[in-house]
């Protein structure tokens, strides 16, 4: 399994530096709207505090009628501040007695209370109160001057508007907007930075560890990971390298299983396969392995022209046997047989047991006068050869037929007949004789 390091880089990336940059974005916001509302607040308190000192200075010249002085009064406070756009003043009954600069007409209503207007511009209007003066009288009541702004029990004598423009606290504004655009920006930026970078360390952490898990896909156990090189994924290299090690120990293992149960399978389809091809009771070769053995034989003598006979052979009375002392006696009479032919034929002749007392023998590069030869040494040795039973001796003879194979004969089952064909006249001229089969008729 192949991963996409490319996904996960970007899954990564994402998981890293979107909060950090909806943090920053966030503390951009707060840092702006709080620090405006700031600015705001410190004009209004600075209008404020130059309409009480503008109210303190005319309060006097009002009550007096000093019109010239309350205009240069109102002319002093223009210069003073280049954030003023008009001062007025106005008496006790509304009527304006000094002005400078341009004061709109939508100024806050003139009432006993300080208003502040922030809308298109800043409105200050103060309300002026006589000021208790102290006297040198010690008999004279006492009394005390009240702070600008303190609430007055004495007459209105007038008011004085203030009007300041928000340029200043737009540029204001605008810089602070530029300056926290810059600082979230390069917030931003730095995020995506350091997100890039623990995303490149984390893939290329997971890039080795995937490609070891790839070749130990394909089968290389001794692949490892790098523990030093991981990094934080550390951990999950040693738990890899752990498994890894496991899987090579358990495929080790079953490898020797494997072998194991696959030799053994080999041994019992060779035990199978050679106690399908030896007869069990005498061990010389079964009828299935006779049969492979005498068409390979035959081709062969068909190829290189060559000699070949076929023995058939039958003990005689053999039923009585088993009648009479039973089928362990017969049994031993047939290995006896058995081991009697095996001591006559040569090594590369072929002796197999066809079924019950019924014999042959495969006789490679050897005459018809040969086998005949043959034939009666074998019937001679088993005739001379008596087994005991009980103590008692007991005699048997066999019969055989002598078949010649002939490049006539196509097939296996003919050659067999005319070997049995023979074999029965032999046990028809009074049994343990030898009988040769006549050639194939033309």
């Amino acid at each position: 399994m192949t991963l996409h390091l490319g996904g996960i880089r970007l899954r990564l990336w994402l998981a890293t530096a979107l909060p950090a940059m909806l943090v920053i974005a966030l503390l951009a916001i707060g840092v702006a709207s709080q620090y405006g509302d700031r600015m705001a607040e410190a004009l209004k308190d600075r209008g404020v505090a130059s309409a009480r000192q503008l109210g303190s200075a005319a309060e006097f010249m009002l009550f007096a009628g000093d019109h010239d002085g309350l205009r240069r009064l109102a002319e002093a406070a223009m210069r003073s501040d280049p954030q003023l756009r008009g001062v007025a003043i106005y008496d006790a009954s509304g009527q304006i007695r000094a002005s400078a600069g341009h004061v709109s007409a939508s100024i806050p209503p003139l009432t006993a209370d300080l208003q502040v207007q922030l809308d298109q511009q800043l409105v200050v209007a103060q309300p002026l109160y006589p000021i208790a003066m102290a006297v040198d009288d010690p008999y004279a009541p006492n009394t005390h001057t009240s702070p600008p702004g303190a609430a007055h029990t004495g007459r209105l004598t007038g008011h004085a508007v203030l009007e300041m423009s928000l340029q200043a606290l737009a540029q204001q504004k605008r810089e602070l907007l530029i300056w926290t655009l810059a600082t979230a920006t390069g917030g931003l930026l730095l995020a995506g930075v350091l997100a890039t970078l623990i995303a490149s360390v984390v893939t290329t952490q997971i890039g080795r560890i995937n490609r070891v898990v790839e070749q130990v896909r394909r089968g290389q156990l001794d692949a490892r990971v790098n523990v030093r090189g991981s990094g934080i994924m550390q951990p999950l290299a040693i738990g890899i390298n752990s498994m890894i090690e496991r899987i090579a120990v358990t495929q080790e293992q079953l490898q020797q299983q494997i072998a194991q149960a696959t030799q053994e399978l080999r041994a019992q389809k060779e035990a199978a396969e050679q106690a399908a091809r030896t007869d069990a009771l005498t061990g010389v070769a079964s009828r299935r392995a006779f049969t492979e053995v005498a068409e390979a034989e035959m081709q062969r003598a068909l190829r290189y022209r060559t000699e070949l006979s076929l023995l058939m052979m039958d003990l005689d009375h053999f039923k009585g046997v088993n009648d009479t002392h039973g089928h362990v006696t017969g049994d031993a009479v047939l290995v006896s047989f058995a081991q009697t032919v095996l001591q006559q034929v040569r090594k590369v002749d072929l002796v197999a047991r066809l079924g019950g007392e019924e014999f042959a023998v495969l006789l490679p590069n050897i005459t018809a006068e040969q086998s005949m030869a043959l034939a009666e040494r074998i019937r001679l040795a088993f005739a001379n050869s008596p087994f005991h039973v009980d103590g008692q001796p007991l005699h048997f003879s066999v019969s055989i037929g002598v078949a010649q194979f002939d490049p006539k004969e196509l097939t296996l089952n003919g050659w067999l007949s005319r070997a049995d064909a023979a074999l029965y006249r032999a046990k028809a001229r009074g049994r343990n004789c030898v009988e040769l089969a006549p050639a194939v008729a033309e």
